[in-house]
């Protein structure tokens, strides 16, 4: 059996595939990475539920904020944003396969867009006062 770092030795970033402003932040660094990143969707992919259930303990709820997952761990809002960068420069020597990348902008219902500058400003505020680690021992 494969050790846990070595199923994610090409990254995955892990997004709010229900906030458009999220989904265009994992389609920026899945093309600034020329596909080396994978995007996948907290809600609707396959991908990133089975990686969630691997990664994080029973109870714990990481749909809070993106996740960047790596040989080295999972990293999520402010504590990825520098695995997230370094991702992106191996990637633009690298390069990958890019991923489709879902945008299903659910707003409760009342049909209000979650592009709104408000709501990135909050998204935003969000990523950058919350952080977490899980970090792979292999």
């Amino acid at each position: 059996m494969s050790s846990i770092s070595s199923l994610f030795r090409r990254p995955l970033l892990i997004y709010d595939d229900k906030c458009y402003s999220c989904a265009k932040f994992a389609k920026s660094a899945s093309t600034l990475s020329r596909g080396w990143i994978r995007a996948a969707g907290h809600y609707h992919s396959k991908e990133a539920k089975e990686a969630k259930s691997i990664i994080f303990p029973p109870g714990y709820d990481p749909t809070g904020m993106f996740w960047l997952v790596n040989k080295d761990g999972a990293f999520g809002a402010r504590s990825g944003l520098l695995p997230l960068t370094r991702e992106i420069l191996v990637g633009i020597f690298r390069g990958g396969k890019a991923s489709e990348i879902i945008a299903a902008c659910e707003y409760g219902g009342m049909g209000a867009s979650c592009y709104t500058p408000t709501n990135v400003f909050k998204r935003l505020v969000g990523m950058l006062s919350h952080g977490a680690s899980f970090p792979f021992q292999d």
